[in-house]
C-alpha cells in the first residue's frame, strides 16, 4: 500500500534535513497555495499613526508526534502568519512576533507560496522579528502584560504547530485571559485556535466560553492522512478541544469562512486570510476611531 501511494504521490515526504515527515505531493497540492490570496486595500485611504502594536504567538516547536509513532515536520504556516500581518502594516500597525522562551519562530518552509512574490517580500524584511522573538515567559515575569500596553491585539496564526507546546503553556493561558478580561482583540485562523485552550487558573472557565468562531474542522484533519498530508493519525484535535471549553466552532467546511463574535476575529483556513487581514483591519480602526 505505501509503494502505490508513493506513486501517485500520496505518501508524506521524509524532510531533506530532519527526522520528520512533510505534506506528501498531493497534500501540498492541495493544501499549499503557490499563490496567496492577499489582495492590497488601502481601506479609503485611512491609515494607523499611532503606536498600538498586535502581538504575535508563534510556535518554537517544529515537531508534532503523531499516533504511530513518526514526527509531522511542521510549525505555523507561513501563508496564514504573513498575509492578515500584510494588511496590518499596510494600514499602519506594527507588530510583535512572541514565542513561549524567546527561541526562534518556526515556521512550515513547506508551506511558503513560492510564486506570490509580495508574501516573499514581507517575510524577508519582517524575518528578523521571527528569528529574534520577544519571550512570553519574561513578559509576563516582568508585568509587561497589562493596562498601559501598546498591545491592542493577540494574533494566533495557523499551522499544526501551534497545538504543540502552546495549549500546554501557563502563560499562553496568562495572554489568551489578559487579552480578554482587558477588553483587547483575539484574531486567530485555521490551527491557531488551539492555543486557546491554555489555562493559566486550574478549574477557571475558559475566557472565550460561549464564544463562537470558525477553525479548520476536525473532520479534514481525520481525512488527511489518507491524502498523506499529515503521516498519522493526529493525537487530539482542536475543534473538540475547544467545545470541551464552551467555545463553538460553527463551520465544519473550508470555505474561506471568517468570523466576528464581539472582539474574537476567526478565520477558517488559508483561503481566509485575506478576508481575515482587512476586517481585522476595520475592527481596529473602529475601536481607535482612525478616521
Amino acid at each position: 500500500m505505501s509503494a502505490i501511494k508513493a506513486l501517485f504521490g500520496m505518501a508524506p515526504t521524509k524532510e531533506k534535513n530532519g527526522t520528520g515527515y512533510i505534506p506528501s505531493p498531493l497534500g501540498r497540492k492541495f493544501g499549499v497555495d503557490k499563490v496567496s490570496g492577499f489582495k492590497h486595500t488601502n481601506f479609503g485611504g485611512k491609515n494607523y499613526t499611532g503606536n498600538k502594536k498586535v502581538l504575535v504567538l508563534c510556535t518554537e516547536e517544529r515537531y508534532f508526534k503523531v499516533t504511530n509513532g513518526k514526527q509531522f515536520s511542521t510549525g505555523n504556516n507561513v501563508q496564514e502568519t504573513m498575509v492578515p500581518l500584510m494588511h496590518l502594516v499596510n494600514a499602519g500597525f506594527n507588530f510583535d512576533v512572541v514565542t513561549p522562551t524567546g527561541k526562534s519562530a518556526i515556521l512550515e518552509e513547506w508551506s511558503v507560496p513560492i510564486k506570490d512574490e509580495a508574501v516573499l517580500k514581507f517575510r524577508k524584511e519582517n524575518q528578523t522579528k521571527f528569528n529574534k522573538p520577544l519571550s512570553l515567559k519574561e513578559l509576563v515575569n516582568t508585568n509587561k502584560l497589562n493596562d498601559e500596553s501598546d498591545y491592542i491585539a493577540l494574533f494566533l496564526p495557523g499551522g499544526h504547530g501551534s497545538m504543540v507546546g502552546l495549549p500546554e503553556d501557563e502563560n499562553v493561558g496568562k495572554l489568551i485571559r489578559w487579552i480578554k478580561t482587558s477588553n483587547r482583540y483575539l484574531v486567530a485562523v485555521c490551527h491557531g485556535p488551539a492555543a486557546m485552550i491554555a489555562k493559566d487558573i486550574k478549574n477557571e472557565p475558559n475566557p472565550y466560553m460561549g464564544y463562537k468562531m470558525v477553525a479548520f474542522p476536525d473532520k479534514f484533519d481525520r481525512q488527511s492522512p489518507s491524502l498523506g498530508y499529515l503521516p498519522g493519525q493526529l493525537p487530539w484535535f482542536q475543534c473538540e478541544a475547544l467545545a470541551k471549553e464552551g467555545v463553538t466552532v460553527i463551520n465544519d467546511k473550508i470555505t474561506g469562512a471568517t468570523h466576528i463574535d464581539r472582539k474574537l476575529i476567526s478565520g477558517d483556513s488559508p483561503k481566509a486570510c485575506d478576508e481575515l487581514g482587512k476586517i481585522t483591519v476595520i475592527e481596529l480602526f473602529k475601536e481607535l476611531q482612525v478616521s
